[in-house]
């Protein structure tokens, strides 16, 4: 039986959440579950605390100091690579695999890896010129991405059934969900989000979502942050939340899925919380962020129903406005239900097995019916 080892090489970018690091993670798991022989996982500083935290067992972390330029980097990695690849390459001698999630690994970076004999996989929500063997776009979004390969064969693997999340997400999809007919807990992930900017607006329309005359008088929203890595304390969320509402903070910075089991309805911008809830289905309404792709994803969701359209947020009106959009979604169990469904067809959650099974073994394919999916799980992985 072909033995098989993986190098996954992820950075946390400051400012922009920890999407690329729990992809890493992801990866991880799902490639000690499909019974890799080896495994490394590769980060910079401050990434290690939150990946030591969530790596399974049997996965080794690698921390490497800042200061290292791309070009020695990549030979660094090679080196380490180099020794695993066997001198005939064929179905009991696969290459090494190396994983790179984030768009910070260029093609002069792909080539070095290439040539040192490892099967290179980039995992990138942002196209560009590669030299990888496999190009993977996991968006749970659309828009065409030309992607130039200069090797000549790399292999491209679209769409958010390839976005990889951890396999505690995957069991939490496959279990069933239960929300409520109206909404009553509201969360706003601050992942990538300006909480300064955002969190007192999106409390000042929280606070004047208006209950119709058949719901109890006694409806009151409540309101949970979800805190991203890097954000203000705890103690600053809520003071930004201002005072008109039943404000808490979730405690865990890094496990989301009780929140969201909780969350009737969701504010967030691109990143983990955002995919995690699309997969789970839980209804959201996303927020632009400007600098990546905002109108990408965010036009999007739109045209799919998956989230309202967001009013000028430097309108006078903006909280009324935002509140009586807000209350179409709170209030309508139908609008609540086709989101959910929706979101399930964005991003099933199975991508890290998908990706695994693909890349090393090759024997995945997404079916044309993903649906099937979102019932019992994917009938190939029953355990699930």
């Amino acid at each position: 039986m072909a033995e098989f080892r993986a190098w996954i090489r992820a950075d946390v970018e400051e400012g922009f959440g920890s999407l690329h690091q729990v992809r890493a993670i992801a990866l991880a798991e799902a490639a000690k579950r499909e019974g890799f022989k080896e495994i490394v996982l590769i980060t910079r500083s401050p990434g290690e605390e939150t990946t030591s935290l969530l790596l399974p067992e049997g996965v080794e972390l690698v921390v490497w100091g800042k200061g290292v330029q791309a070009s020695g980097e990549a030979a660094r990695l090679a080196d380490l690579v180099r020794p695993h690849v066997s001198k005939r390459i064929d179905s009991r001698n696969p290459r090494p695999l190396v994983y790179l999630c984030g768009p910070l690994f260029d093609e002069d970076y792909q080539r070095t890896l290439w040539r040192a004999g490892a099967e290179v996989v980039v995992i990138s929500d942002v196209a560009g010129t590669t030299f990888a063997d496999w190009y993977i776009v996991p968006k749970p979004y659309g828009g065409e991405l030309e992607i130039p390969s200069k090797s000549g064969y790399t292999r491209f693997l679209r769409g958010a059934q390839y976005a990889p999340l951890r396999m505690e997400t995957i069991r939490a999809i496959c279990s069933n969900r239960i929300h409520r007919t109206s909404a009553v807990r509201f969360a706003v992930a601050t992942e990538g989000l300006f909480a300064a900017y955002w969190l007192p607006k999106i409390s000042a329309a929280v606070e004047q979502v208006a209950a119709p005359d058949y719901i109890d008088s006694g409806w009151k929203p409540k309101l949970t942050i979800l805190p991203g890595l890097n954000c203000p304390g705890d103690e600053d969320l809520g003071k930004l939340a201002g005072k008109g509402l039943k404000v808490s903070v979730h405690h865990d910075r890094r496990h989301f899925i009780d929140a969201l089991h909780d969350t009737d309805l969701l504010f967030a911008p691109d990143g983990v919380i955002l995919q995690e809830s699309l997969a789970l289905g839980v209804p959201r309404v996303v927020l632009p962020r400007s600098g990546v792709n905002p109108d990408l994803m965010f036009e999007h969701l739109v045209r799919r129903d998956a989230t309202i359209q967001i009013p000028d947020p430097e309108d006078k009106e903006f909280s009324r406005r935002l509140a009586g959009s807000l209350g179409r979604m709170v209030f309508d169990p139908a609008y609540r239900r086709a989101q959910g469904r929706i979101g399930q067809n964005l991003c099933d959650g199975l991508g890290s097995i998908r990706i695994i099974r693909q890349t090393a073994f090759k024997e995945y394919v997404v079916p044309q019916n993903v649906t099937r999916f979102f019932e019992t799980g994917d009938p190939m992985i029953r355990e699930l």
